[in-house]
């Protein structure tokens, strides 16, 4: 699936419920090879010119001077989190994004008391949106305006500065693990999956925590995620919109299904009281159109719920035998609150 056929997530607006998700291993599966495509693709589109060499060892600057120059900015800018839980108090990075987002790969708990800090402002109040667990982020929102970091889109064979918070428990000033790196090729594994690993699990750079890819102008084009993965800043910051829109959750359809012979998704089997039921969709129905687009595969379903927000309207197309229906249905939240 192309880049272009997803929606449009540009003049979404956010909000601050807190809810966490829970997805099934398939949909996982399914997603993940479908956020793996969609890596491969955009690292074509930005090739570099050139290919230079991979990862250099890691440094450690203990002030932000100390970083090579393009990379302070992108570094100074973002946020420091202290979450809260009984019995403990950790502090961890997190990359802020327009709207007054914010992402970290901690794993927050939705009973965790959560503060923000710059180098301008301290200790200001931080709301848990949602966890995204595909991609492994956490996702905030910050009650002060704090200037998003710009984005730039995610290059391949180009060396990008990788930049890493290394933040000490009782300390307000954080020192900064960086190393030079590529964002490389795409590659096939076994299964024919693309992936675009930018550094394996075994490179100077796979415990880095939080860590972001600045390029040359200083805009951040990827961040690290838990998975040890890549992702186009980008991205992420449409998929945190898409979380905070939907009050902590991507849309759910409530049902199961699986590529249909000629195009569309067979209906295996649907949840009681969701919204396909609600749209009288039953099992042996094939879904033929999402919003008036032709939907040709389960995985392009899959793709187009995780990158829409719950309870937002959607119509759907879709057939027995001979026989055509059209319904409009309110998407559901698949989320449960855990703590």
């Amino acid at each position: 699936m192309h880049p272009s056929e997803l929606p449009s997530f540009e003049a979404l607006a956010t909000t601050t419920s807190v809810r966490t998700r829970s997805l099934s291993p398939r949909v996982i599966a399914s997603l993940m090879a479908v956020l793996l495509v969609i890596g491969g693709v955009v690292l074509i589109v930005n090739r570099g010119a050139s290919t230079p060499n991979g990862d250099l060892p890691a440094h450690l600057a203990t002030t932000l001077s100390a970083l090579p120059a393009s990379s302070r900015v992108a570094a100074a800018h973002t946020v420091e989190l202290s979450i809260t839980v009984p019995g403990d108090v950790i502090h961890v990075a997190a990359l802020v994004l327009p709207n007054n987002l914010a992402v970290t790969t901690a794993a927050i708990p939705v009973n965790a008391l959560i503060a923000g800090s710059t180098a301008s402002k301290v200790d200001f109040p931080v709301t848990l949106v949602g966890r995204d667990s595909v991609m492994g982020f956490s996702i905030v929102h910050l009650s002060v305006p704090v200037p998003a970091l710009k984005l730039d889109p995610m290059p391949s064979s180009t060396s990008v500065i990788a930049v890493a918070p290394i933040l000490a428990p009782n300390s307000l000033t954080p020192e900064y693990g960086w190393s030079m790196t590529t964002l490389g090729d795409p590659s096939n594994n076994a299964q024919g999956v693309v992936r675009y690993l930018a550094t394996k699990s075994d490179t100077s750079l796979s415990s880095y925590l939080d860590a972001i890819a600045v390029d040359a102008k200083g805009n951040v084009v990827a961040v690290l995620s838990s998975r040890h993965q890549w992702y186009a800043a980008r991205f992420v910051a449409q998929v945190a919109e898409v979380v905070a829109t939907g009050r902590g959750c991507h849309a759910e359809l409530g049902i199961t299904g699986k590529d249909e012979q000629g195009g569309g998704v067979l209906v295996t089997h649907v949840v009681p009281y969701s919204a396909a039921a609600h749209a009288n969709v039953v099992v042996g129905d094939v879904i033929t159109g999402w919003d008036g687009a032709q939907l040709d595969t389960w995985d392009q379903l899959v793709s187009t719920l995780y990158l829409t927000p719950a309870y937002t309207s959607a119509s759907l197309t879709f057939a027995w035998k001979t026989t055509v229906h059209h319904a409009s249905v309110t998407l559901g939240c698949p989320s449960k609150l855990v703590s």
